[in-house]
């Protein structure tokens, strides 16, 4: 069980929970900040790392980490914001669903590891 909890496998999919949390944060932040001039959109940048650690350029998974960038590149409004609203709603929906079956994946692969080891 100990090997389990911490396979390469269960680190990934903890890092990816958290990457997907902190996604939930900014944007509901972005969401807030929609109508606060000046403001700039940022995002989370995950899975580019995750890969990367994944081929083998970075020496240890454990040790990756989501980034928050912000995006300077658009502007939306004449008041600097360049919060997209229609994006940004798509983006929480998107991360939710991917939050939610993270959840799942993780929960059926410790009951089934229960299972397993009890026979229950």
């Amino acid at each position: 069980m100990q090997d389990f909890l911490n396979s390469k496998n269960l680190i990934i999919a903890q890092k990816s929970l958290d990457a997907l949390w902190l996604r939930q944060k900014v944007i509901s932040n972005n969401l807030a900040n929609a109508e606060t001039p000046g403001y700039k959109c940022q995002s989370v940048v995950f899975e580019d790392v995750l890969e990367r650690a994944l081929n083998g350029s970075e020496a240890d998974v454990s040790s990756i980490e989501p980034r928050v960038v912000v995006n300077n590149s658009t502007q939306m409004g004449e008041d600097g914001n360049n919060v997209d609203l229609d994006e940004q709603n798509i983006e929480l929906a998107r991360t939710e669903v991917q939050y939610e079956t993270m959840v799942r994946l993780i929960s059926d692969d410790l009951a089934r590891m229960k299972y397993a080891i009890s026979g229950n």
